[in-house]
């Protein structure tokens, strides 16, 4: 099961709202939000709930990039970038520590004390840079946050309906399906980590178009998250090889980089076959057709009404009784429970009146992706057509 739960409320267009306030409002709202995870105390979770906000408002910014004059799309989106690139280095040394973890799930004696010689090659590396770098200044980061808020505040966004964000959303997701085409060819680390980021734009830019229809863009959203962590745990298992075969070498010694090595990239190709699996699904559509659907829910969504009425689902049967016994009887054994005594109910609970739709949050579950065993090159895979 994909469902990670209902998408996100406050990201997200509204129905019947114009795209240039919902853009300034959603802005609005990622800067604050923005802000306040920078205060967190834990630094490390602040670092990375920051920057999952920029890249919330660059997915906004590249949505409606067409209805943006070029010169402020370039200025702004190369802000966002460079506040983001700034917090990066921060989080380097807790993603390694977290990747070692998830390799130790299937290491054999000698890979885990390769393992934990790498793991004490992270802390005293990164130790050693926190001792002459105190990371991104708390201050100036809030303050280029709040003057990026007030830089997009003054945009606006021209055009009508849904053709504001038709093109930015077909260009998002053109550009993911060339992406797969390539590692379809050769799946490398370079082209993995890009085609990551346009997976993680074209699921958050189907999260700001959700409110057309929640129960067919939510499949979706879960699909391209889950693609996206798959990436994502490729890149991570990059950079831990890079800093083994590099600072860690020498500690590692011959036999530990071996091990580490061969576990690292049995895990990468475990990750490219799900990757391209996963990928076949979430770009099975030609952009332009996936487009035109999505226009035509956003049409319909945009003449209804805010919310709808649903019947009172049927009570469940009457359990059947056995034929053998007459008609009204009831057995010693199987005499029904006495049922307590129920108050006539008022006008407000009348059994035949409809009652508004409300959305039920949804338990959020976790798929593992299985640890299977490697097969057959992932590049036998034929490349789809852009």
């Amino acid at each position: 099961m994909l469902s990670r739960g209902p998408v996100r409320m406050g990201f997200r267009f509204k129905k019947k709202e114009n795209f240039d306030a919902g853009f300034h409002r959603i802005a609005d709202e990622q800067i604050a939000r923005a802000l306040a995870d920078w205060a967190r105390k834990d630094r490390a979770v602040a670092v990375h709930e920051t920057r999952k906000c920029l890249k919330r408002l660059r997915s906004l910014l590249r949505l409606v990039r067409p209805a943006l004059s070029p010169r402020d799309y370039k200025k702004e989106n190369a802000n966002l970038r460079d506040i983001a690139r700034e917090l990066s280095t921060s989080r380097d040394a807790q993603v390694m520590r977290e990747t070692i973890e998830l390799l130790r799930q299937e290491a054999g004696p000698a890979e885990q004390e390769a393992l934990d010689s790498l793991s004490d090659q992270v802390a005293i590396v990164h130790s050693h840079v926190n001792s002459n770098d105190q990371g991104p200044d708390a201050e100036h980061t809030a303050a280029a946050l709040r003057k990026a808020g007030q830089r997009l505040k003054k945009l606006s966004v021209k055009g009508q309906d849904f053709e504001v964000v038709s093109s930015g959303f077909q260009s998002t997701y053109r550009q993911g399906r060339k992406a797969m085409a390539k590692m379809q060819v050769e799946f490398d680390e370079e082209a993995s980590h890009e085609w990551r980021k346009r997976v993680q734009a074209h699921w958050r830019q189907l999260t700001l178009l959700s409110g057309a229809w929640p129960e067919f863009f939510e499949s979706r959203i879960a699909l391209a998250r889950r693609l996206s962590d798959v990436l994502g745990q490729d890149h991570d298992l990059a950079v831990l090889l890079a800093f083994a075969q590099g600072p860690a070498s020498e500690a590692l010694g011959e036999d530990g980089l071996s091990s580490v090595s061969q576990l690292i990239k049995k895990r990468q190709k475990e990750l490219g076959e799900q990757a391209l699996r996963d990928g076949e699904f979430l770009y099975a559509d030609r952009p332009g057709g996936l487009n035109d659907r999505v226009r035509s829910y956003w049409a319909i969504a945009a003449k209804r009404p805010k919310t709808e009425v649903v019947p009172y689902r049927p009570s469940k049967p009457e359990p059947e009784t056995d034929a053998s016994e007459p008609a009204g009887a009831a057995s010693a054994d199987h005499a029904p429970a006495a049922q307590p005594r129920v108050a006539a109910p008022t006008k407000s609970q009348a059994p035949n009146k409809p009652v508004r739709r409300q959305t039920m949050a949804k338990k959020a579950v976790t798929r593992t992706v299985p640890m299977r065993k490697p097969k057959a090159i992932v590049a036998r895979q034929a490349p789809i057509k852009t």
